[in-house]
């Protein structure tokens, strides 16, 4: 009788003290405990606003402080939240000032995603917010719900600062569930989702392909605007899992810029593994205005980009990197058919007629020859001509400084035999 009382016991007091969705803040046994940060304060209470749709005795009260940002708190739930079916998140708060949004994000052992309300329609009447994952990148190892309202303005730790919120419920989406992407990249799958996250002023949106053409006549494509005043504005996308470089280091991507030399950067990131060095990018220059175009994005050169791995699970889109955008259609951008692609397996001639240096080099590149050198063709690792120089004596200068970092072929015709040596442009 004793075991069976102390048993009985012991599953009351784990079930009691266990936090599980839905969140109602009601029980008087379990702690809810939550983490504050960067200047937020989230406090139990009893319901100073019982009216409308929360009559519930408590809620939860978040106070923002005094010039803090980025203030927030967050709960540890007793297990991981799983997002397999139930991706429809809905939260009552009650706001002081109308127009506000909560963001409402997900950490834990996995990567963290977040999504931001609508805003807040009515001041100090109680309202529920829906969260919506159900096409985006998630996981069900994420145990942590973190709570920020009003990111990125400063609060004044007054009542102007002060919400309330309860009622945090889960449930089946309203939409299906897609699959995450893995490459090639196309963009016209139904039942796939490409879940692009847009930061620092970028806004990217898929669409009909308004310039189908002979190199890309695909249906959809995405469009990247740079917003007025924003310097390094992107947007990136999360992958169904991990990218791997082991075999292929080479990427295609087609691009439609209004501009000609406008770069796209392309990074790859979000390496669990080392996170904060996981991370490579490199750019490549558009070459005509108005058209699209393949741009190929070269990783094979340690010296030139920090070392690929294969944990990195995100690609990062930045166009004309560290230049002001001005949100119109100088400032707009299209992009479609991210891919793998073979490089050229070009000879790697080392012959004693024939020298090339400095390699690596950076402005200018000098070959020498014991007999006349007639022309100098240099290719970029994929095959594409770039330059070409006509000459006829043994020792001649090119200059190197308007070519993109990467790995090239200098061909050069030497007494009539062509004869090829690899060169980096660093």
């Amino acid at each position: 009788m004793k075991k069976i009382t102390l048993l009985l016991f012991l599953m009351l007091f784990s079930k009691g003290f266990s936090q599980n969705l839905p969140l109602d803040f009601e029980s008087t046994t379990i702690p809810y405990p939550f983490t504050d940060f960067d200047g937020g304060v989230a406090t139990r209470i009893a319901n100073p606003q019982i009216s409308g749709i929360n009559t519930s005795a408590t809620v939860m009260q978040m106070v923002k402080g005094q010039g803090a940002v980025w203030a927030g708190s967050k709960i540890t739930m007793a297990a991981p939240i799983n997002f397999s079916t139930e991706r429809l998140f809905k939260v009552k708060v009650f706001c002081p000032v109308a127009g506000k949004r909560l963001l409402l994000k997900f950490e834990g052992a996995g990567f963290s995603f977040e999504k931001l309300s609508a805003p807040i329609t009515t001041a100090n009447v109680w309202e529920e917010l829906t969260f919506d994952f159900s096409l985006d990148a998630v996981n069900n190892v994420n145990n942590q719900i973190v709570f920020i309202f009003d990111l990125g303005t400063q609060g004044d730790g007054g009542p102007n600062s002060t919400y309330l919120f309860d009622d945090v419920t889960q449930s089946l989406a309203t939409g299906p569930i897609l699959d995450l992407p893995v490459l090639p990249l196309t963009f016209e799958s139904t039942t796939v989702a490409y879940p692009f996250t847009d930061f620092a002023g970028g806004a990217t949106t898929i669409l009909p392909n308004p310039f189908p053409d002979a190199v890309n006549p695909s249906a959809t494509v995405v469009r990247m605007i740079k917003n007025q005043g924003e310097t390094y504005s992107g947007s990136v996308i999360q992958m169904a899992g991990p990218i791997d470089f082991s075999t292929n280091k080479i990427v295609k991507v087609k691009v439609w810029s209004p501009i000609a030399g406008k770069k796209l950067m392309l990074k790859f990131e979000g390496s669990p593994v080392d996170f904060d060095n996981g991370a490579f990018e490199t750019e490549v220059a558009t070459t005509v205005a108005n058209a699209w175009e393949e741009l190929t994005f070269d990783y094979t050169s340690p010296t030139l980009f920090p070392p690929v791995n294969n944990n990195d699970n995100k690609i990062v889109f930045f166009f004309d990197f560290g230049n002001q955008g001005d949100g119109s259609a100088n400032s707009t951008y299209y992009f479609d058919d991210i891919a793998f692609s073979d490089g050229l397996s070009a000879p790697n001639y080392f012959i004693s007629n024939f020298t090339m240096y400095p390699n690596p080099t950076s402005n200018q590149l000098t070959l020498e020859a014991i007999g006349s050198i007639e022309k100098i063709t240099i290719y970029t690792i994929l095959g594409q001509e770039v330059l070409t120089k006509n000459t006829n004596i043994n020792n001649s200068t090119i200059d190197t400084s308007r070519l993109q970092k990467g790995v090239y072929i200098a061909k050069a015709t030497i007494d009539g035999k062509e004869s090829m040596m690899k060169f980096i442009k660093e």
